[in-house]
């Protein structure tokens, strides 16, 4: 099966996953023009837009109030949740995003409409840093959004269908010292590994300004030797796409936090599957963001841990006539 021959396009790997399973179940693909196609079963059918396959379960007003990351945060704290303090600015208001950042620093800067974790810069600390990120962050955007840093490991809620269906730990793009090899060594053999495990998410670390940049405040070059065991990170954000490592750890999570996630989810009308990225330190959270095209193949294929089959239930949700019978 040439899954770019039923849609009439390339589709991501998550969005390849999802036809696949569609195509397995009986479900009819359209190619419709401008790059679009459509998915039907009986009398059940969906428009996909931009080869995202997840979207179109989600309404379009839901999909458009979680793009903006204001929007949602400014919703979320309106309803009692944790999310943290932000505020947008336009791309030539540097100096005024400074003066608002001052106050709350270290902050994180971000595009208010950005995806997987590009353009993405943490703990940003001193007006130097922040003006070269903001300034980065202009060059291709319009709004850049400046939030407040909130301490803790992020982890990455998959929700599908009223319920929460997987958890990852995200852990930002590292290595790990042996006492002997310099990091920029260690990048390469945890290259050479990832290319032997041939795990289609996990792509190679590298060894960019951004990196460089994470390393200088850890005081480290690429060049410098850590001490056995000792973790030194290469990103700041924790996204899989940027180098990070998932981790499953679905069990793990109280039941009680799973509950608040999947409340705060449901306050958004029509959001029917998305990703939610959240902070925990000990029992506090914080939700970042949701994000309505969720990364689905960090479940299917975790650096570490059980294997999580979310793919089915998203199609399952989609096309509940064609739900597989255990």
């Amino acid at each position: 099966m040439n899954i770019k021959e039923i849609t009439g396009r390339s589709l991501s790997t998550s969005n390849r996953m999802l036809a696949q399973e569609a195509h397995q179940r009986g479900i009819t693909f359209e190619i419709l023009p401008r790059k679009r196609f459509k998915m039907s079963y009986g009398k059940k059918s969906y428009i996909i837009r931009g080869g995202k396959i997840s979207t179109a379960y989600n309404t379009r007003l839901a999909t458009k109030l979680t793009k903006y990351k204001n929007a949602t945060g400014n919703l979320l704290r309106g309803m009692g949740y944790f999310a943290p303090e932000n505020a947008i600015f336009s791309k030539n208001q540097a100096d005024r995003a400074w003066k608002w950042a001052e106050d709350i620093l270290p902050v994180v800067l971000k595009p208010n409409d950005g995806i997987m974790g590009k353009l993405v810069f943490v703990k940003i600390d001193t007006y130097d840093e922040f003006k070269s990120c903001f300034e980065k962050i202009a060059e291709v955007r319009d709004e850049i959004l400046i939030e407040k840093f909130v301490e803790g490991i992020e982890y990455r809620f998959t929700f599908v269908k009223n319920e929460i269906v997987a958890i990852a730990k995200r852990v930002p793009a590292n290595v790990i010292g042996d006492g002997l090899h310099n990091i920029e060594e260690l990048i390469a053999a945890k290259n050479e590994q990832r290319a032997q495990r041939k795990n289609p998410l996990h792509k190679k670390l590298d060894t960019g300004e951004e990196s460089e940049r994470v390393l200088k405040k850890q005081n480290f070059s690429f060049k410098d030797i850590p001490k056995k065991d000792e973790v030194v990170y290469l990103r700041n954000n924790s996204n899989v796409s940027t180098g990070g490592d998932a981790v499953d750890v679905t069990d793990d999570i109280s039941p009680e936090l799973k509950e608040t996630v999947r409340k705060a989810i449901l306050a958004i009308p029509g959001l029917r599957v998305c990703g939610v990225d959240i902070l925990i330190n000990e029992d506090d959270y914080h939700i970042l963001e949701i994000n309505s095209h969720a990364m689905l193949t960090m479940h299917h294929f975790p650096w570490e841990g059980e294997e999580r089959e979310v793919v089915s239930k998203v199609i399952d949700g989609m096309f509940p006539s064609t739900l597989k019978k255990e």
